[in-house]
């Protein structure tokens, strides 16, 4: 995979993790509070200013009970079918 790619794909399973969030009501300041990142710092991910580590990735859909293997699968379908 070169890095376009694993950078689109970071980018996808973001704004999957931010769906979820977003669809249980969960506030960014309850994200921070689960994962230790500040607020500002959850913000800058999901905004596509930073790039998150899978350490991070995995703490915020831990935060959500979410499946990270499961968000990356479904992001890398969603992202073949983009192109």
């Amino acid at each position: 995979m070169i890095r376009n790619d694993a950078e689109i794909l970071t980018q996808k399973v973001v704004a999957i993790l931010e769906q979820e969030r977003v669809s249980r009501c969960i506030t960014k300041l309850q994200i921070s509070k689960e994962t230790g990142l500040s607020r500002t710092a959850y913000t800058l991910i999901v905004d596509n200013k930073n790039s998150p580590t899978l350490r991070t990735l995995f703490m915020i859909a831990g935060a959500l009970q979410t499946d990270l293997k499961e968000v990356i699968a479904k992001a890398e379908k969603e992202t073949k079918t983009l192109k």
